[in-house]
């Protein structure tokens, strides 16, 4: 088994049992998403690690040069009001050719609108021996789901008749820059290619999120990379190396009937009754300072003891390790992740065998140690699990075993060992032996006699002893809870033995302090431009109600694009859109109010 495949088993585990849990970012290679006709997944995803796969029909025609490629692609893949609305948008025509192992990758045209960049190009084949798999395929076959749908065989047998190659390929965004500024990883993406009847194939893909911002001229760099398929899957033999390629390109308005914003009359903005967020300094002074926000890389100072001393097992790979004990620990730059199983196996599959009666191979997987099930309860508290009806608060400051004041000292003294500064405690939960036996007892009774459901086996958290006790904690920048920034925040479960859990997040270090702004705009400036900018998004939203406006620190570009990024103060807004249940999220610079990023993106 090699490394991508240990990573989707315990990613697939993680994702199917941790219902409660936040999935890990770093071992996650791919989210797949039907969203043909729908709007975008309302959660933001982490950009550097995490793709998102958007699974459509395979068989099509090729599209022809037009006003805008990229308007009538996504206009017909995804729905006919983001065309029209990219109709509006910055256009560049670019036609430049990439060529990496036998295809040529041509980038036709791209698409610059509010914090966006939208592109499709097209791939071909150099020998026309050769056979383009699309992503759909390609991925449905790498998960054993599509290796026998009369598409793949037919072009894998087209392949084999001519005596060619079948062929996927990649073309992640990954880095950008912005008037020759600093090249950012890309925030939020997506991917979907398209076979057409010539065997082409259309390509496309939209990034955006903290790497961009309105400029003139864009520097985008993506990963290219060509795999080679055989019945059983990707060839390991291939040897051609994915490469980076940088485009430039200077976006300008072609429609004139791109849309203005309009007023948003201020009887329609709410003048109170949410809550806002801010720490003291901020109180006492009307301001936050900037620091300078270096990228960071965990790889380069981690130490395997400080998480589990037990001794390793196995490398599984270069940042992939399992211990003795069958404790793993992985890790990337941006995240680190730590999780305790047993040596028992569980079949991920047989719950859904036996209640749909499908013909389903066993997916098999080590079973959660109670540590981990014990740290799903928590994060099922904080994350408001439906299991949990009533209101769960902290309680106790001394467990058994371990004091909270212990276990804070724990995480810092970790903190100081990775380098962490700027993190501030944002939430935490004793886990008493009552708590534990009485938050499993109805997580169970949820997940397998209620309405939730869970492919893990049923964890006995009766069996829980007083070793099991401990502290749940969460820390953000300025211990701001729920953030939205995914890429920063570190959550621990910690008993008399140590960090028995961890999912850490970091993509930046906050290093020395860069400027003092006079005054910060106000919340309530923040709320009135939420309005403005959901009003304007491609999808026309709402706002129905503000629920929270909080202060915190997100690294974003430097004022002088040449310096990199910076951790600015932020203006992290909570909210329900009109005709939602759910809550909804944006973020503006406090410093001088511009849009960073949103749901509505």
């Amino acid at each position: 088994m090699n490394l991508h495949e240990e990573q989707e088993r315990v990613q697939k585990a993680m994702n199917s049992s941790l219902s409660g849990l936040q999935a890990d970012p770093w071992l996650a290679q791919r989210v797949l998403a039907n969203g043909k006709g729908e709007e975008p997944v309302k959660k933001k995803l982490s950009l550097s690690l995490v793709l998102m796969l958007i699974i459509l029909a395979v068989m099509g025609t090729a599209y022809a040069l037009f006003s805008s490629q990229v308007a009538e692609f996504f206009g017909r893949h995804w729905n006919k009001e983001l065309g029209e609305w990219l109709e509006g948008g910055r256009i560049a025509k670019i036609g430049e050719t990439f060529t990496l192992g036998g295809v040529d990758f041509t980038l036709d045209e791209v698409v610059y609108r509010d914090l966006s960049i939208f592109g499709v190009g097209t791939a071909r084949v150099r020998d026309e021996r050769d056979v383009l798999l699309p992503m759909d395929l390609a991925d449905g076959w790498e998960l054993e789901e599509a290796m026998q749908a009369n598409e793949a065989q037919a072009l894998l047998q087209k392949a084999a008749a001519g005596g060619g190659r079948l062929l996927s390929i990649d073309y992640t965004p990954e880095k950008i820059g912005v008037d020759s500024g600093a090249m950012v990883h890309a925030g939020d993406i997506g991917l979907y290619d398209y076979l057409n009847e010539d065997g082409s194939l259309t390509f496309s893909f939209e990034t955006g999120g903290y790497a961009l911002e309105d400029g003139t001229v864009y520097q985008l760099e993506l990963f290219i990379d060509v795999d080679v398929w055989t019945e059983s899957g990707k060839s390991e033999a291939y040897d051609v190396q994915p490469q980076r390629w940088i485009v430039s390109f200077e976006p300008v308005v072609e429609d004139e009937k791109q849309e203005r914003r309009t007023g948003i009359a201020p009887e329609a903005v709410q003048q109170d009754g949410y809550e806002i967020l801010v720490p003291l300094s901020y109180q006492e002074t009307g301001t936050m300072p900037l620091y300078r926000a270096e990228e960071n890389d965990f790889s380069k100072v981690i130490k395997t003891e400080w998480f589990n001393q037990s001794g390793i097992e196995k490398w599984c790979s270069e940042q992939y390790v399992k211990f003795r004990d069958h404790a793993e620990l992985s890790w990337s730059p941006e995240g680190i992740w730590y999780v305790e199983y047993t040596d028992e196996l569980f079949d991920y599959n047989s719950r859904e065998r036996e209640e749909y009666g499908r013909d389903i191979e066993p997916a098999l997987g080590p079973r959660m140690a109670l540590s981990m099930s014990i740290a799903q309860l928590a994060s099922g508290v904080y994350v408001g699990h439906a299991a949990y009806e009533e209101d769960v608060t902290f309680e106790h400051d001394h467990l058994t075993d371990i004091s909270l004041e212990e276990a804070l000292q724990t995480a810092e003294d970790l903190f100081e060992k990775l380098g962490l500064e700027g993190y501030e405690l944002a939430w935490k939960l004793d886990m008493s032996l009552d708590r534990i036996r009485t938050l499993g007892e109805a997580y169970n009774h949820e997940m397998y006699e209620g309405d939730g459901y869970s492919n893990a086996p049923r964890q006995d958290y009766a069996s829980a002893t007083v070793a099991d006790e401990g502290y749940y904690l969460v820390y953000t920048p300025l211990g701001v809870p729920h953030i939205t920034d995914s890429r920063h925040e570190l959550t621990l479960y910690i008993t008399d033995r140590g960090v028995v859990f961890a999912n850490l997040r970091c993509a930046y270090l906050r290093e020395e302090q860069v400027s003092l702004p006079e005054k910060l705009i106000a919340p309530e400036d923040a709320v009135l431009s939420l309005y403005e900018e959901a009003a304007a998004s491609r999808y026309s939203k709402g706002v129905k109600s503000i629920e929270r406006v909080a202060l915190t620190y997100v690294a974003v570009r430097a004022e002088n694009k040449q310096e990199g990024m910076v951790f600015a103060p932020v203006w992290q807004i909570l909210y329900r859109e009109e005709g939602s249940e759910y809550t909804s999220w944006a973020e503006f610079n406090a410093v001088n109010g511009a849009l960073i990023d949103a749901v509505f993106r």
